[in-house]
């Protein structure tokens, strides 16, 4: 199967993460879609091993410090990506930065 068959933007089935357990035998990490509440559940059900946050991380380059206060966080804005420039990536406000 080649990659793009397989990515779920371009037809592709997603394969749920408790398959992969049966599959694959060393540490498992997910990403895709996770919030902080969906990333623990995969833990702690035993579908993943670490969570990582691509997205949420560019917006919220606080991102581990808001999870830990459960402090709201900052909305990506999609249209902003591959833009050339930090509109989009190293543009976001910290939690504390207006203190």
């Amino acid at each position: 199967m080649e990659p793009t068959e397989a990515d779920i933007r371009h037809g592709g089935t997603a394969i749920p993460a408790s398959s992969l357990r049966s599959l694959f035998k060393g540490p498992v990490i997910l990403n895709g879609g996770y919030n902080k509440e969906k990333g623990n559940e995969a833990i702690s059900n035993g579908n993943a091993d670490m969570i990582s946050f691509g997205t949420l991380f560019l917006a919220n380059p606080d991102l581990p410090e808001r999870f830990k206060l459960n402090a709201p966080l900052n909305s990506p804005e999609r249209s902003t990506f591959y833009g050339g420039d930090e509109k989009g990536y190293t543009d976001y406000p910290f939690l504390h930065e207006h203190e």
